[in-house]
């Protein structure tokens, strides 16, 4: 009877065993599965977020759908997709300046403003919003690739998968990204170029952060591709990118506060350079060289 109950607990404990180790595999694999298939989404943009933009196509012209916010007004508006007042009145027909909230305005555009939809620079993201154009019943591929977007067809089929002829109506496609402009709406916002002494980007606006560092190192100036920005911005390699940092001529004691958006690109710059300027913030802090030194301070 003891051989009996030993071998039938051996023969137990053999098969849970085997079925713990499949349950480890099994669990590995749905893991495995998530996290993939988390990351393949992450990679593609957000189509789902409240402001996604859709742009259209009526009558051989190109608009972007809005959506009226509380805080919206018409100048911000116009500002901000680079448009003016009376081109947004004009194509829907408006008699006067009132807006509703949620409503959804026409913003009228030219195609040829909008950027294909490859992966942007790490300049671009901060300026750019992607565009994307929902399927409507009736549409085709040759409509859409022939008659509203041939320049980017190729891409934008590559980028949204598209492998035949078929279309799935209501789906969201990314056309492109298209360059908008920052706009003020408090006080609190960040001081332009011409109000550096006032600006309101906090060095300690991050309170979660509480350990300030402080590092000096050479830096240089490169050719910003944004006519004008909110706040002056850096690349770095050496600080966190997002990083709101205070940058002083330690000759001058001259300051502005800033914020890293970037790394530097790799090959075209000394691997031992700390920042990047643009030539606006290296002349505002008083240096006239191409390479200079600077102390630089931020929170961690």
């Amino acid at each position: 009877m003891t051989i009996f109950f030993f071998i039938r607990n051996t023969f137990v404990s053999f098969i849970l065993s085997k079925l713990k180790n499949n349950l480890l595999l099994l669990s590995f694999i749905f893991f495995f599965i998530l996290t993939e298939g988390k990351s393949q989404l992450s990679s593609f943009p957000d189509q789902l977020t409240k402001d996604t933009v859709f742009i259209g196509y009526i009558e051989g012209k190109f608009y972007l759908s809005h959506v009226i916010k509380k805080e919206d007004n018409m100048n911000n508006i116009a500002t901000y997709y680079g448009t003016s007042i009376a081109a947004i009145r004009d194509i829907n027909g408006m008699t006067d300046l009132q807006l509703q909230e949620k409503k959804i305005i026409k913003i009228p555009i030219q195609y040829k403003n909008v950027k294909n939809p490859g992966q942007l620079t790490s300049f671009e993201k901060y300026n750019y919003i992607p565009l994307f154009y929902k399927v409507k019943k009736g549409d085709t591929v040759y409509r859409l690739f022939s008659i509203y977007f041939p320049r980017d067809s190729k891409e934008i089929k590559k980028i949204n998968l598209i492998k035949n002829n078929i279309l799935k109506t209501d789906s969201k496609l990314l056309i492109g990204y298209f360059l908008v402009q920052p706009i003020s709406k408090t006080s609190e916002d960040i001081a332009l170029q011409s109000n550096r002494n006032k600006d309101t980007l906090s060095l300690t606006s991050d309170k979660s952060k509480k350990v300030l560092v402080s590092v000096t190192g050479s830096a240089k100036t490169f050719v910003s591709p944004f006519k004008k920005t909110p706040y002056p911005y850096v690349l770095s390699n050496k600080i966190p990118e997002h990083s709101v940092v205070e940058i002083t001529n330690p000759m001058s004691n001259k300051k502005i506060i800033g914020k890293v958006i970037g790394k530097i690109p790799p090959g075209k710059y000394p691997l031992g350079i700390l920042l990047l300027l643009t030539k606006n913030e290296a002349s505002y802090l008083g240096f006239l060289d191409l390479k200079f030194f600077v102390s630089v301070k931020y929170y961690k």
